[in-house]
Order: structure tokens, then C-alpha cells, then sequence
């Protein structure tokens, strides 16, 4: 496709896009979730954060009809007394329709590790969880790798890449990230000090946010292949997705999306592309599926979280 033929593209789609009622734009969105069983600033109160947060996720991705994969760290589960309740919140997942699948034993980084060391970790983190998805057996198993760093070497990631092949294991791959884990950070810190203004704040300026890089994502895909693509967004288990989810995914529909699996969006031909790029850093998938084609488009454009939330997060 010729720059000129791209950009005629583009600015059909947004015309209609614009122009249609959201009820007609037919888009599609699947919901990923990553860092379970939950992800909490501290030890302090570990479990009944946990313990509700997962309730207020479950019960807001049931209302909207929605089934999800999630992402589990199974080193989380090895705590000495609280083990079997851990491994509860991970049967409610199950029981809700989702599939669980493996995020490394420990969220561990593959920048950092040996190949061999970074297998064990896949090979760790998955116990559990194919125990509590036996019987929906067969089910496409899925993996993401922590921080998406999927290799800082060709060969690195090649030996990652066909080891989960052979395991039949396919990698997740993501279109949108909403830097939840950012605003996390400043928003468990707000909780904790009681300063609710801050807590309006940030919970407000996260969906701003969230549908700044959704519709960055929907441009995008329309630059790489020419047309919108299924969406797939990366979420974490944490406290301000738990209480935002339900308005961002409101939001989400209000611009004509509906709630696919996982399964469903890699159907889509896109999905077919071969992730080639090799990088230190955990880019989306469109970055990496433009690299991979060949194609020179800039993401100089794409949305960072805003300063004052990179800010608060670091605070010491």
C-alpha cells in the first residue's frame, strides 16, 4: 500500500467512524489481565484486597458479557497460610468462564535470564492453573511474557518463541495498554493516605487516558493493515481497574465495540503476522507487526500517561 493510498484509507475510516452512530461502528475488543491472582502495593491487607477487588472484576466483566484471559504469576499463591485462598480467587476465575494461563512463576524478566532459566520459569508458572482449567480441557493455552520483553536476542526469543510451540502454547499477543500499573501506583498511594480529591483524580484522568491509547490503537492499525483490526487490551489486577472497569468498558462501547475472546480476535488475519521484531523493550503488537512488514511508521504520536500520575507513582 503507497503512503498516499494509506492515508486515503485513514481518513475514510475516521469519516465513517465519525459519522455513523456508535451502534453501527462494529469493532471488537478482547479483554486480557494480567499479574493474578492481584497486585497489591504491600503484604498489609494482601488477601481481603484481593478477595474484593476480584469480585468487583468478576462482577463487572459478567455485566457486560465479557470472557477474559487471564494471566497468572503462581509464585504469588506460595504464601504460607493463605495458599488455599489464593488458589480460590483463582477457581472464581474459572468458575466465571475465563481461562487462566501463565505469566512466568514469578513475573520474571526475560531481558534478565538465561534461556534455560526463563524456560523453567514458563514450565513453573502453569501448575496450578492447568489443574483448575482441567475440565474445559481442550482450550487454546496462552502465555505473556512479564513486561512483554519477549527476547533481547534473536536467538533468545527464537528458543522462548519455539518452546511454547512445542508445548502448544501460544504467545498473547496486545494492541492496547493502558499503563494501569502506573496509575496504580498513585492511586493505592492516594487510598492509603485518604486524600480523595487525588483519588478522583486519578481515577478520572485513567479513562482519559484509556480511550486516548484505544483510539491511538484504532489509527494504528488502520496505518499497518489498512483497516481497523480486533483490539486486544492489557489490563492488570489491581485496585483502580477494579473500580474503573466497568465505566471504561461502558466507555468502550459507546464507540461500538462488543467484548470477543481472545480466541476470536486471533481469528482475524492480522493476528497471523509474525512477530520478527527483537527489542529490550515490551512495544504493542501494531509497533512490532510494522517492524515486522517492513513498514517505516512513526508511534512518535502515541499517548504517554500524564506527568503528574509518573510523578505520584514515584514518590518515595
Amino acid at each position: 500500500m503507497t503512503s498516499r493510498t494509506a492515508a486515503a484509507t485513514l481518513v475514510l475510516v475516521l469519516a465513517l467512524a465519525t459519522a455513523l452512530p456508535a451502534a453501527q461502528v462494529t469493532r471488537r475488543l478482547a479483554i486480557t489481565i494480567d499479574d493474578l491472582p492481584w497486585v497489591n502495593r504491600s503484604a498489609a491487607n494482601w488477601l481481603p484486597n484481593a478477595q474484593a477487588g476480584t469480585a468487583r472484576l468478576l462482577d463487572t466483566l459478567r455485566g457486560h458479557g465479557a470472557r477474559a484471559v487471564v494471566f497468572v504469576n503462581e509464585g504469588q499463591l506460595a504464601v504460607v497460610g493463605e495458599r488455599q485462598a489464593r488458589t480460590a480467587l483463582l477457581e472464581s476465575w474459572v468458575a466465571g468462564g475465563h481461562t487462566l494461563a501463565n505469566h512466568t512463576y514469578s513475573h520474571a524478566d526475560a531481558n534478565r535470564l538465561s534461556i534455560g532459566a526463563f524456560k523453567d520459569e514458563i514450565s513453573k508458572g502453569e501448575r496450578v492453573s492447568q489443574v483448575l482449567m482441567a475440565g474445559r480441557e481442550p482450550y487454546q493455552r496462552y502465555f505473556r511474557h512479564p513486561m512483554t520483553h519477549t527476547g533481547d536476542s534473536p536467538e533468545k526469543k527464537a528458543a522462548i518463541d519455539a518452546f511454547l510451540a512445542e508445548r502448544g502454547v501460544k504467545v498473547a499477543p496486545h494492541t492496547i495498554e493502558n499503563a494501569d500499573w502506573l496509575f496504580n501506583g498513585a492511586y493505592v498511594r492516594a487510598v492509603d493516605t485518604g486524600d480523595q480529591a487525588a483519588q478522583a483524580r486519578l481515577r478520572d484522568a485513567y479513562l482519559t487516558y484509556s480511550l486516548a491509547v484505544t483510539e491511538f490503537a484504532e489509527l494504528a492499525s488502520v496505518r499497518v493493515f489498512g483497516r481497523e483490526i480486533p483490539q486486544t487490551l492489557l489490563i492488570h489486577s489491581n485496585a483502580i481497574t477494579a473500580d474503573r472497569l466497568d465505566l471504561l468498558l461502558t466507555r468502550l462501547a459507546s464507540r461500538g465495540y462488543r467484548f470477543v475472546t481472545l480466541d476470536e480476535a486471533m481469528t482475524d488475519a492480522a493476528y497471523r503476522t509474525a512477530d520478527a521484531h527483537v527489542s529490550r523493550h515490551g512495544p504493542t503488537w501494531l509497533f512490532r507487526w510494522s517492524r515486522s512488514l517492513g513498514q517505516d511508521i512513526s508511534f512518535a504520536g502515541e499517548p504517554e500517561p500524564p506527568d503528574w500520575v509518573t510523578e505520584m507513582a514515584n514518590r518515595p
